[in-house]
């Protein structure tokens, strides 16, 4: 490919070894921009899913700090928000780092497993 600009007019993006319009709706296949096909993971129920757990989880926190009158409850749900929200970053980035890369992703799995069965176990005091 001479320039990378993608069909769209913006900068084209290498990522997964090849380039990618800038939408991700084309790939470059070496002679020409190609339609790419969707993945299953942009799936609307799968969206719909994992808000649902992400709201789920987030009422039961807030539930949690309003019904006790502990303030050691609003700091841990915070440094658990916290904790997942650097997990996530982590688990997001991971993805491009190849081989190692499976091992960090499986390793934030476990940390998160962990993390959610410590929230069962031990849960701040009312």
């Amino acid at each position: 490919m001479d320039t990378p600009i993608g069909p769209d007019g913006f900068p084209a993006v290498f990522d997964g070894g090849t380039w990618h319009s800038h939408d991700h709706s084309f790939w470059w296949n070496g002679a020409d921009w190609v339609p790419a096909n969707k993945s299953a993971s942009s799936s609307w129920l799968i969206r719909i899913g994992t808000s649902f757990v992400l709201l789920a989880l987030l009422a039961y926190a807030v539930y949690t700090m309003i019904a006790t009158s502990s303030e050691f409850a609003v700091g841990y749900y915070a440094g658990v928000g916290a904790f997942f929200a650097i997990l996530f970053v982590i688990f997001r980035f991971a993805g491009r780092w190849g081989g190692f890369g499976i091992l960090v992703r499986a390793g934030s799995i476990l940390l998160a497993v962990l993390k959610v069965l410590t929230l069962l176990t031990h849960r701040p005091p009312f």
